[in-house]
């Protein structure tokens, strides 16, 4: 059975299954919620005081429990698992760095494949505000990086990012829809050029009059050995 043909997790192209994906992504919006609320707003020290009892509490039951080690052979999928299809989610692990929805610290983000690039969908909270009511610029870098290594998930190549420049032409603004949209510019050998853009939203899509608020370039190497057949 192919990720995504999995009735578990609704259709989404998820690499890594996870029995849980539902309970721990629902758990862990309400987190992400949890932290966007408590950066912007500011409670009694009673309040606190309970709110930083209930954490650590929580904290320590999930530390007593079993950890679960990343996958050792997430790159060497690449070469194994099908592609995801035309217009399907993709996750590589629920809990992924910065944009799995099973992770309490990440963004809010909806990434499809489109084509022989991605598109993807995503709402910057509070957590990530710099200037006010923009995204900090580090915070945009981190999912420029990690869209475009979605994009070698569908096309199907083990790479590593090289080389990463990133022009800031507007800010992001924050709790407001922005598009990511990255493909595949050029390739030579074992290098491979990927130029991305970050667009405003217009009406549940991205607006394609508008200028981009952000552009950018990378540069991804694939490994000199890759797994035999």
């Amino acid at each position: 059975m192919s990720p995504s043909e999995d009735p578990v997790n609704n259709g989404v192209h998820l690499i890594y299954q996870d029995p849980q994906f539902s309970a721990r992504s629902r758990a862990a919006s309400a987190l992400r919620r949890l932290g966007n609320a408590f950066v912007r707003h500011r409670v009694n020290e009673d309040e606190l005081a309970s709110m930083e009892e209930w954490a650590r509490l929580t904290a320590e039951a999930l530390e007593r429990s079993q950890p679960v080690p990343r996958p050792s052979d997430y790159f060497e999928r690449r070469y194994t698992d099908p592609r995801p299809s035309d217009g399907s989610e993709v996750i590589a692990f629920s809990d992924r760095t910065f944009s799995g929805p099973a992770n309490p610290m990440g963004v809010e983000v909806e990434l499809r494949r489109d084509g022989e690039g991605v598109i993807s969908r995503v709402i910057f909270g509070a957590a990530f505000e710099s200037a006010p009511g923009r995204v900090h610029g580090g915070a945009v870098s981190a999912l420029v990086d990690d869209t475009m290594g979605y994009l070698m998930i569908v096309l199907g190549e083990a790479a590593y990012t090289a080389r990463l420049a990133v022009d800031y032409q507007g800010g992001v603004p924050i709790d407001t829809p922005v598009w990511f949209r990255a493909h595949e510019a050029s390739r030579e050998g074992r290098k491979l050029t990927v130029t991305l853009t970050v667009s405003p939203d217009k009406e549940g899509v991205p607006d394609a009059d508008a200028d981009p608020l952000i552009t950018a370039e990378g540069l991804f190497i694939i490994p000199n050995v890759v797994p035999s057949d």
